[in-house]
């Protein structure tokens, strides 16, 4: 029988482990061939110390190499990289660099992840939310372009081994905002700003917490933190340690966030609120 894949297209290096990292260890531990598209450079980033590049020419030389030891951590299949540059944050001088993902045409961006599509035959599709997760251009472009990408891939089947072949479903990424609006005035009463969180404070908690983003889907990834874990470490110039802005919650919550990831099933249209496998109802 043909192995169960599972394709997650993401924007910058570290978005796979930061994210669904979680999810993507759980079904690779399962024995799904799991691949991951990442679409920029991540050049943009901010790093912790200047001496992460003294073995690097660039930023995006060392964030290729921290991929590279993430997806070992995660037990990826296969990792790739579309030629974009880092847009940056909204309204970042790199948000109008010509080689900013956010610069490309959604169509040529939807293409590019349609061949991946057409040669990896994903079953299950996962990207960013329409909002960007936290706003941030890149990950609304890769939304953009994925769900595009994805529906094209329906209408034009592919031939893959000899079996023709469509992606069955299509995830995105999904924040419960119930967590978000609880921990606002957590953080207000801890004398913190929610409207200026992240290393850059460049995140505003509280216009997250109005965006839509309806939970369909709920991974247990209890067994896999340990590998999200690490993975997320590897990613060094980026991480931070600790739950960031989480902390603010009580330890029991945390946890429960932590051992759980959540998503918004967009095709098909008929999932309701409950389901507990990305792979459930695909033949």
């Amino acid at each position: 029988m043909r192995k169960r894949v599972l394709l997650g297209v993401f924007a910058h290096p570290d978005d796979e482990s930061f994210g669904p990292g979680g999810t993507l260890a759980h079904y690779a531990q399962r024995g799904v061939d799991v691949h991951v598209i990442i679409a920029t450079d991540g050049i943009a980033g901010s790093v912790d110390s200047e001496g992460r590049l003294r073995d690097h020419d660039s930023l995006a030389q060392v964030r290729s190499a921290e991929l590279a030891q993430a997806a070992v951590h995660l037990r990826l299949k296969s990792i790739w990289s579309l030629p974009y540059r880092d847009s940056g944050m909204r309204g970042a001088p790199d948000n109008h660099h010509p080689a900013a993902l956010i610069q490309q045409p959604v169509t040529v961006v939807a293409h590019a992840v349609l061949a991946y599509i057409q040669r990896l035959a994903p079953d299950v599709v996962m990207t960013h939310d329409p909002f960007g997760g936290y706003g941030h251009p890149d990950h609304i472009r890769v939304c953009e372009a994925t769900t595009t990408a994805f529906y094209l891939a329906r209408a034009r089947r592919a031939t893959v081994n000899g079996v023709s072949h469509a992606p069955q479903k299509l995830y995105y990424s999904a924040f419960p905002k119930q967590v978000i609006k609880m921990a606002v005035p957590l953080m207000r009463l801890a004398g913190k700003d929610p409207t200026a969180i992240g290393r850059n404070q460049d995140i505003n908690l509280v216009e997250i917490s109005r965006w839509v983003t309806p939970v369909t889907t709920t991974v247990d990834v209890a067994d896999a933190l340990a590998d999200k874990q690490r993975a997320s470490e590897a990613h060094a110039s980026q991480y931070s340690g600790g739950p960031g802005w989480l902390s603010v919650l009580p330890a029991p919550i945390r946890r429960r966030v932590a051992g759980r990831e959540q998503f918004t099933c967009v095709f098909p249209g008929n999932i309701e609120r409950g389901e507990h496998d990305l792979f459930a109802g695909v033949a």
